[in-house]
């Protein structure tokens, strides 16, 4: 079967278009390679590909639009896409979009070649979506700005456009006013005549040493930064549902407390006010929102804090704590989506992400973690997770993964 097969490469540096069709030539493969997705389209619509291996990140049409409309055109031609940049929130929308793998650059020569091997001989299969998901789909920025950084630095970061190549595309030493010893373009730099004496007589950039000073200054509680991994919400946004008292009296787990001795005071108030007479009971009829989500965290505060945050939205919340709980609640009721942590207690790998969707196929699953991997996200999506959110994350995140589940699931 590897002889018959023509596989379509495509990246916009062609070393690595080289490099792939050297690696797999090897194995008696023919391989076209393109440098853009223009190219590749222009020559597949003049021949058939087996396989498609695609980068991400490139100019023009980045690697999951051009996944995408392959997708709708050629539905029969498998694809695998690769990158330099990878994260849980592209290799996702990779799967979802009908990708079969996601390789991380850089990989070995026999890694490619036993993907490639899998995906050809159907070991590998695409996951089940609709066409609805796959149009719900954002693809035009897919790249986390801390993910891309980790490689590039905030500088490249800061000059990307919407096609997620640089807007200026100029080395940076090249810029007017450009001062090596800061690596940036400096207005004090060109002030004193295209020089720097307090930097060339401390071999340090006087701007940057006064930034790190103001660092070192501001450390110690900062409200812009998430709680933690089991409690994974923004300062203001926590302070917002449950108000300050309650969490300047949190510890480390997100749990509110009371020093024991206010708590003895406090009661001991209460025990001396005067009996008050037996309050008329008015009962007041209350329609209950039927649960359509239910959260599945073996941390009792999680589960807590994101039920609050739905139920201001106007979602019924149910909860589940336990495997046993969780498949329990799932016989009883249809929900339209379930939010499941990856790591519980008497549950092996994806084995409850796999129970739900045998027993509740309509079910939307969206799988949450504090222990993210490329690995995991893409398996989960195989097996028909919707999306995958690393803790921490903010109200917004969790709230627009909901209602992005239930626009799939209407």
């Amino acid at each position: 079967m590897g002889t018959a097969a023509k596989i379509m490469v495509v990246d916009d540096e062609k070393q690595i278009c080289q490099n792939v069709e050297k690696i797999l030539s090897k194995n008696d493969y023919e391989v076209i390679r393109a440098t853009s997705a223009k190219e590749a389209l222009e020559k597949m619509a003049k021949d058939s590909f087996s396989l498609l291996i695609s980068d991400i990140v490139m100019p023009e049409m980045n690697g999951l639009e051009f996944l995408k409309l392959v997708k709708k055109e050629w539905p029969l031609t498998k694809a695998i896409m690769m990158t330099a940049y990878a994260s849980t929130d592209t290799a996702v929308k990779a799967i979802r979009l009908g990708a079969l793998d996601y390789l991380s650059k850089p990989f070995t020569p026999d890694e490619l070649r036993s993907t490639v091997e899998l995906a050809l001989s159907g070991d590998l299969t695409e996951a089940v979506t609709t066409e609805k998901e796959r149009e719900i789909i954002d693809v035009d920025i897919p790249f986390d700005r801390e993910d891309v950084a980790k490689y590039t630095g905030e500088d490249f970061v800061d000059r990307l456009g919407p096609s997620d190549m640089p807007v200026v595309e100029a080395a940076p030493e090249t810029l007017e006013n450009y001062c090596a010893l800061g690596k940036m373009v400096c207005d004090i730099f060109k002030k004193l005549g295209a020089t720097c004496k307090g930097g060339n007589k401390t071999g340090e950039c006087p701007q940057l040493k006064a930034k790190k000073r103001k660092a070192a200054k501001g450390k110690g509680f900062d409200s812009e930064k998430l709680i933690g991994i089991d409690s994974p919400f923004n300062y203001e946004e926590t302070v917002s549902i449950t108000g300050p008292e309650y969490v300047l009296n949190m510890h480390h787990e997100g749990v509110a407390f009371m020093p024991y001795e206010e708590l003895k005071q406090n009661v001991a108030r209460m025990m001396k006010k005067a009996p008050e007479r037996p309050a008329d009971v008015i009962e007041i009829s209350r329609e209950r929102v039927p649960a359509g989500i239910l959260v599945v965290d073996d941390e009792v505060a999680v589960n807590n804090n994101i039920r609050k945050i739905l139920s201001k939205k106007g979602f019924g919340v149910d909860q589940a704590v336990t495997k046993t709980e969780a498949l329990e609640k799932i016989e009883e009721t249809a929900y339209t989506l379930v939010l499941l942590d990856l790591k519980m207690p008497d549950v092996k790998d994806l084995e409850l992400l796999k129970a739900i969707r045998d027993r509740r196929p309509e079910t939307m699953v969206i799988i949450i973690t504090g222990y993210a991997s490329i690995e995991t996200a893409v398996e989960a999506s195989r097996l028909g997770a919707v999306d995958y959110l690393a803790k921490p994350f903010t109200p917004d995140e969790i709230r627009n993964a909901t209602e992005k589940a239930f626009r799939l699931a209407a």
